[in-house]
């Protein structure tokens, strides 16, 4: 469903649509008008099988969306197992067909036109020293279909936020969207529902995808024709890129992450100038081609940060990895949202919707005390009124309490007391002693 919107917010009609998805054009209008449709058998774009294979086509058909060349006899052995009653013969016939379906439609699909695909995958490269710790080093690889033009960039995480982070800026440095992206196996962008025995796309990928437009496809185990071209990218940028540095006599373990990535900007402008000898044109000539026909950046990026809840301290301070961070001091004792940027390596607070503060995290779990000198002065402005509040209120409550006892302690006339105890009017006190 999610595909069919993608394709339909591009611009596309329900019949392409349909034919890009290889589905009947009433299940386009379901899926686009959000209807339920229940699949009573085997899709129009697929042979229907004999009637004792129909109960058993939608395993077969994940096996072979697994693997193209699954074997016929494992599949006929598995399904004699959960009740099939044909023989060899039919399962066979179907499975040839199905694939040479599959196979055909890859050819189209994967050898790409102008600004349809590209292809993500990660690469390990070694360890690096940051801040006294030794780190992998991970690339970020996005490489478009028709031109082969490539975006390269190295990091130490490969966490959702970071992939989110590096395809904003992979589009940023095409200027454009291709509108459909193919992963590797990365859990960041698709999961196992062990419930449906399939793989789907990660929720926060869908989001993602939904926002610019593109369609997020997995890349289908031992098909190396569906994701070929990254795969020979890495392999490129290793036997090229890293292979001329070390060349040069450079150690990379050394080498910081942004100072590699300048250089690695700087190698992807002179291979995109070199002419491709299967193609007879150059990257950067063929991507002309492609940049006329990605979709284009939308107004808004999307937020990859990562929601958190902070609590404050009485001391308008708060512990975050391993390190305290001050913050000002209206803010004691208070509950602040927070957006953790991972790529960045950044905190953001807000309260009530409001920013509040932007803080560069310290290395984790360095254990560190990082006090904002305007916070401290913050915090003793707040001490101040805060004790000077308590003053007036105690003030107060003493001027009150007096008050009441003003109210409550009236003057008594003796004459009371003279009534009480019998005395006569008027006698002195000698005659009274008598």
């Amino acid at each position: 469903m999610l595909e069919a919107k993608i394709l339909h917010k591009q611009g596309l009609r329900k019949s392409e649509i349909a034919k890009a998805l290889e589905v009947d054009r009433r299940t386009v209008y379901n899926y686009l008008n959000d209807k339920v449709f229940v699949d009573t058998g085997a899709s129009r774009g697929r042979p229907r099988g004999s009637v004792k294979l129909r109960p058993y086509l939608d395993f077969i058909e994940q096996k072979l969306e697994d693997n193209h060349f699954v074997s016929t006899e494992l599949v006929y052995e598995k399904i004699l197992t959960m009740g099939y009653m044909g023989k060899t013969t039919i399962l066979g016939d179907y499975i040839r067909k199905r694939r040479k379906q599959l196979m055909d439609y890859a050819v189209f699909r994967f050898e790409t036109i102008p600004g349809h695909q590209a292809q993500v995958d990660w690469a390990e490269c070694g360890y690096v020293w940051e801040n006294g710790v030794l780190k992998k080093r991970h690339a970020f690889v996005m490489k478009l279909g028709y031109s082969r033009r490539s975006y390269v960039e190295f990091t130490t995480s490969m966490a959702q936020p970071v992939l989110f982070a590096c395809m904003k800026r992979a589009f940023a440095y095409f200027g454009g969207i291709p509108h459909e992206i193919l992963f590797d196996n990365m859990k960041t962008a698709f999961l196992y529902d062990a419930t449906q025995q399939r793989w789907v796309a990660h929720p926060k990928m869908l989001a993602f995808a939904a926002h610019y437009g593109f369609v997020p496809k997995r890349c289908r185990v031992r098909r190396p024709e569906t994701k070929g071209k990254v795969e020979r990218e890495i392999r490129y940028l290793r036997s090229s890129f890293f292979a001329g540095l070390v060349f040069d006599g450079a150690d990379i373990a050394t080498i910081s992450t942004d100072k590699l990535n300048e250089l690695v900007l700087s190698w992807l402008g002179r291979v995109d100038g070199k002419v491709l000898r299967e193609l007879g044109e150059s990257r950067q000539e063929r991507f002309k081609k492609d940049y006329k026909a990605l979709q284009p950046l939308p107004a808004v990026a999307y937020d990859h940060r990562e929601d958190d809840v902070i609590g404050v301290s009485r001391e308008a301070d708060f512990r975050y990895d391993g390190n305290t961070y001050s913050v000002d001091g209206v803010y004691r004792g208070k509950t602040l949202q927070a957006k953790y940027d991972s790529d960045a390596s950044t905190l953001t607070l807000y309260h009530q919707g409001i920013q509040v503060k932007h803080i560069v995290l310290e290395h984790k779990n360095a254990g560190r005390k990082i006090i904002d000198e305007n916070d401290r002065k913050s915090l003793l402005r707040v001490w101040h009124e805060d004790r000077e509040r308590c003053q007036r209120q105690r003030h107060g409550q003493a001027k009150r309490k007096r008050d009441r006892a003003q109210q409550t302690n009236t003057v008594t006339d003796p004459k009371i007391y003279d009534a009480v105890f019998g005395m006569p009017p008027q006698i002195s006190c000698e005659e009274a002693l008598a």
